[in-house]
C-alpha cells in the first residue's frame, strides 16, 4: 500500500515542496498514455503551460460569461418545472456544468456529445450503456479487482483525434481561430508548436480535470441548502456571502480526496518503467478535516473564520480551474436560491459515505459521492 501524507500542515507542505514531491508523473495509467498538462509537470515546464492557458482560465476571461452561466441555469430550472420532480445530478447539475463548458470553450455543437459522457469521461462508454459504475469504482479504489473496471479512454480519444485533426487542418489553411481547440493546437511553448500528445494533455485537463468535482460541489449545495434553509438565507443576505459559502462547501466536500505525487528520487526514467508503488498520495480530505486546523470540521459552517482550506490544492500546482469553479457556482446559486423554497426531497438522498483516515489515526465520516437526489417541486 502506498504511503499517504495526512494532516493539514503536512499535506500543505508536501504540496508546496514540488522538488521533494514531484508531479512529474502520468496519472490515469489505465486509460491514457499521455500526461495532463500543466498538471503532470514540474516547473519550469508546468509554469510555461500554465501561463499559456491563462487566456482561458483568468477571472478577466471568465467574469463576462457569468450572465450566460446564470441564464443557462435559469433555463434549465424553468424547463424542469412542468415535470413536477427531477433528479439533481442528471437533470440539472450535469447539464449545467456541460453547458458552461460549451460557453467557455465556444463549442455549443458539442453539448450532446459531452453530455453523453456523464460525470466522468473515463466511464463514458459504460454511462452510455446505462451501467451503474459506482460499485466498480469503489471496488477498485479499495484495490478489490474482482469487479471489472468500467474505465475506458476510447470515447475521449476518438473525440480528441477528430477535433485536433480539424483544428490542425484549419491552422494549415491559415483560417481564423474560432474555438478552444484551434487555440490549443496553435499554442507555442519555447517557440515550438505543441505536439499532438501535448494537445491531448491540455485537452484532458480542460474536459476531464475538474468535471466530476464541480458536479459534486453543485450537487452538494442543493443537498445542503434543502437540509438547512437558514444557510440559503445567509447567502442571500449579501453578495459577499457567496464566496465564503463556496469555500466552506469545497472544504467540507473536498471533491478531489487525494492526489498522486512521486518522491524526487523515484521520478526518473519513463513512466512505464517506474514502480508506482513508490508514489505517495496527498490526502486532501485529511487536511480539510483536520481538527487541529478546523474547529468541528465535520460541520458545514458558512461563517467559519480563517478557512484556508486546500480543496483546490496548494503551491505551484493549485487548481487551474479554481476561477471557473467559483464563477460557475455563483451563477448557479443565483439561479437556484430563489427556487429553493419550493424544492423538497422526494425521497431520502442516496449518498455514499466512507470512513476516511486522519493524521492522528482516527477517522472522519466523509461524503464521497452523491448517487441520487430526487426533488419534488411544489
Amino acid at each position: 500500500m502506498r504511503k499517504e501524507i495526512r494532516g493539514y500542515n503536512e499535506v500543505r507542505e508536501a504540496a508546496r515542496d514540488w522538488e521533494a514531491y514531484s508531479s512529474d508523473l502520468q496519472g490515469d495509467r489505465d486509460v491514457r498514455d499521455y500526461r495532463q498538462l500543466p498538471l503532470e509537470a514540474d516547473p519550469p515546464r508546468h509554469t510555461k503551460f500554465r501561463m499559456a492557458l491563462n487566456h482561458v482560465f483568468s477571472p478577466g476571461a471568465l467574469r463576462p460569461l457569468s450572465p450566460d452561466f446564470e441564464a443557462l441555469a435559469v433555463r434549465l430550472i424553468r424547463e424542469l418545472k412542468p415535470r413536477g420532480s427531477f433528479e439533481v445530478l442528471e437533470d440539472l447539475v450535469i447539464p449545467y456544468v456541460i453547458g458552461c463548458l460549451t460557453i467557455i470553450y465556444k463549442r455549443p455543437q458539442d453539448f450532446a456529445e459531452w453530455r453523453s459522457w456523464g460525470p466522468d469521461v473515463w466511464n463514458a462508454a459504460a454511462y452510455r450503456r446505462g451501467e451503474d459504475v459506482h460499485a466498480a469504482e469503489v471496488a477498485h479504489r479499495n484495490r478489490d479487482f474482482s469487479i471489472k473496471s468500467p474505465r475506458d479512454g476510447q470515447v475521449l480519444q476518438e473525440y480528441l483525434d477528430q477535433v485536433f485533426d480539424e483544428a490542425e487542418g484549419r491552422i494549415a489553411k491559415g483560417l481564423e481561430e474560432r474555438d478552444i481547440w484551434d487555440f490549443v493546437a496553435g499554442l507555442e511553448i519555447d517557440e515550438q508548436r505543441v505536439n499532438r500528445k501535448e494537445m491531448q494533455g491540455i485537452a484532458n485537463v480542460l474536459l476531464a480535470g475538474g468535471r466530476d468535482t464541480v458536479i459534486k460541489l453543485l450537487a452538494g449545495f442543493v443537498w445542503h441548502l434543502i437540509e438547512k434553509p437558514s444557510d440559503a438565507d445567509f447567502i442571500l443576505e449579501s453578495e459577499e456571502n457567496f464566496r465564503p459559502a463556496i469555500q466552506e462547501m469545497a472544504r467540507y466536500l473536498s471533491p478531489l480526496p487525494r492526489m498522486e505525487r512521486v518522491p524526487r528520487e523515484h521520478a526518473v526514467g519513463e513512466d512505464s518503467e517506474r514502480d508506482t508503488d513508490k508514489y505517495v498520495l496527498l490526502g486532501f480530505v485529511s487536511a480539510n478535516h483536520d481538527p487541529e486546523r478546523f474547529e468541528h470540521p465535520e460541520k458545514i459552517d458558512f461563517e467559519r473564520e480563517r478557512n484556508a482550506h486546500i480543496a483546490f490544492g496548494f503551491g505551484p500546482h493549485s487548481c487551474l480551474g479554481q476561477n471557473i469553479t467559483e464563477i460557475e457556482t455563483i451563477a448557479f446559486l443565483k439561479a437556484v436560491l430563489p427556487e429553493l423554497s419550493g424544492w423538497k426531497f422526494e425521497a431520502k438522498p442516496n449518498l455514499e459515505w466512507v470512513d476516511e483516515p486522519l493524521a492522528d489515526g482516527s477517522t472522519t465520516r466523509y461524503l464521497d459521492k452523491f448517487k441520487e437526489i430526487r426533488i419534488a417541486l411544489s
